[in-house]
């Protein structure tokens, strides 16, 4: 199979050869949730996590913009999106109740990218991301600071990694016990949540490189050496304060940087609406759709035939796919395509009536996607059914 553009730029879009090789040194007593989960050996019932995850690529587009507009709050965004990426993929397993203890790491080139400018709005983010989440019932959440590195020969520019510890009980895991015939729902990336100040473009935090590559135009490259890779290049028409329509009044740039949802907000409100009705047994698993997009869902469950019908993406995918030439099969392996969750449990219609309440007080849509089969080889795997065509071979 020829390589994606994605590929083609040094990404690997679902990191399989990272699962392959340290999958096999990796402890997890949960192989069917979607991280790696341990027991506690000392306390009976007690299971813990640990993920980190961080802003790379986009982090360069936030320098861009920066240079380009001035804006300084545009770095808050790092916050947002390093966050969610750990944050939602750990309450995909129903680490939403217990502790939770937070540091992060940035690693950073001062000659190019204004360090003390940064440390300033991704500390002010984190003040106000944390109150957020206080407010939805997030009270065990612990932040420790971090390190920052000055990284002068290592890094162009700068990147933002977030790591979190979490705690929890057996019980309140979302294990992946996926069974044939579940239903796939999916929220979307796209729009505003109940808790966000403006629309968002649904880009979430992956597939960043190939966007900003193919958009951006070449010019910037030669103005800000320092942002793209040795004999690398922009390769777009676009400046970062260009709105075409098909943007429906976003800036390409703001596009690019919408921050990923909060969607460990979300989840929380599930998981608590399931409880209150009595019915979180039906709750069988739950995929944050980032590395690898459409097809993140193999992460959950074994031996199963996720089987899914894709909506039509939001404008953002449509524009990076006329300018890359990118394939509609490969973007949606290296871009949610506007659902940002996939989520699975029991056909049944207290279940389905459970998350539409959800949906109504996030302020997210829902999606009814397909229905879960089995897997003849034993192997979890995904076939797409797309407005571009039918995908079978992820």
């Amino acid at each position: 199979m020829t390589k994606s553009k994605y590929e083609e730029l040094g990404v690997d879009a679902d990191k399989r050869s990272v699962r392959e090789i340290f999958g096999k040194i990796v402890r997890n007593d949960f192989p069917g949730a979607f991280v790696n989960i341990v027991r506690d050996p000392e306390i009976l019932g007690k299971v813990f996590t640990m993920h980190a995850d961080g802003d790379g690529s986009k982090m360069v587009q936030r320098l861009l913009h920066y240079r380009e507009t001035g804006d300084e709050q545009i770095f808050q965004g790092a916050v947002d999106d390093a966050f969610s990426m750990n944050s939602g993929d750990i309450a995909a397993s129903g680490f939403v109740f217990g502790r939770w203890v937070i540091n992060q790491i940035i690693n950073i080139n001062a000659f190019n990218a204004p360090k003390e400018l940064i440390m300033k709005q991704i500390a002010l983010r984190v003040e106000s991301l944390l109150k957020l989440y206080e407010s939805y019932g997030f009270k065990l959440t612990f932040f420790l600071g971090g390190e920052t590195a000055d990284l002068p020969d290592q890094v162009n520019s700068a990147v933002y990694d977030v790591g979190i510890f979490a705690e929890a009980y057996d019980h309140q895991l979302v294990t992946g016990n996926v069974q044939l015939g579940d239903q796939i729902y999916g929220f979307a990336s796209d729009g505003q949540a109940a808790w966000e100040k403006e629309a968002n473009s649904g880009i979430m935090d992956n597939g960043l490189t190939l966007a900003r590559t193919c958009l951006m135009q070449e010019y910037y490259g030669l103005k800000y050496p320092f942002l793209v890779r040795r004999n690398g290049k922009y390769e777009g028409k676009f400046a970062v304060n260009d709105r075409p329509d098909i943007l429906g009044g976003m800036t390409v740039s703001q596009a690019l940087l919408s921050p990923t949802r909060q969607w460990a907000i979300l989840i929380r409100l599930l998981i608590e609406k399931l409880k209150q009705e009595k019915i979180f047994h039906m709750l069988h698993g739950i995929s944050l759709n980032t590395g690898g997009g459409a097809t993140k869902i193999t992460h959950v469950g074994q031996g199963i035939l996720y089987m899914k019908a894709m909506p039509y993406p939001p404008p953002i995918f449509y524009l990076i796919q006329a300018e890359s030439g990118e394939t509609w099969r490969n973007m949606h392996q290296s871009f949610n395509c506007g659902v940002g969750i996939d989520v699975v449990g029991a056909d049944s219609p207290e279940f389905r009536a459970a998350l539409e309440h959800v949906s109504q007080a996030a302020g997210v849509k829902l999606f009814h996607l397909g229905e879960c089969r089995e897997n003849t080889d034993k192997k979890n795997s995904v076939a797409l059914r797309t407005p571009f065509g039918d995908f079978n071979d992820y």
